[in-house]
């Protein structure tokens, strides 16, 4: 969304804040990526996960389409964010199913 006073030609306000605010934490940590951004994604993946599981009585699938979870060194940090509750892994092409199964469908 745009700032009210938002000229064509000239960069919105929001925008340059945000960007400053990304370089002057990179300059404040040594490493911003682990620092701030990841710990920062991972908060964001867990309060979706919380929206959608809200208690152990709450029975759902949340599937995630990012191979960066399983590819990257960081991608476990996601997965041990998560409260306790049954992973799998497996092909596209078999959620469906598995997913009707999970729910007793």
């Amino acid at each position: 969304m745009r700032s009210a006073d938002h000229r064509p030609g000239f960069p919105d306000r929001d925008v340059v804040t945000a960007q400053a605010g990304v370089v002057a934490r990179s300059e404040t940590f040594e490493s911003p990526f682990y620092v701030y951004q990841v710990p920062e994604a991972i908060l964001r993946f867990r309060q979706g996960f919380g929206r959608l599981i809200r208690s152990q009585a709450d029975r759902g699938v949340v599937a995630v389409f990012d191979k960066r979870i399983l590819t990257k060194q960081y991608g476990s940090l996601f997965i041990e964010s998560l409260p306790q509750c049954t992973l799998k892994r497996g092909h596209l092409a078999d959620l469906p199913r598995a997913a009707a199964q999970w729910l007793g469908m």
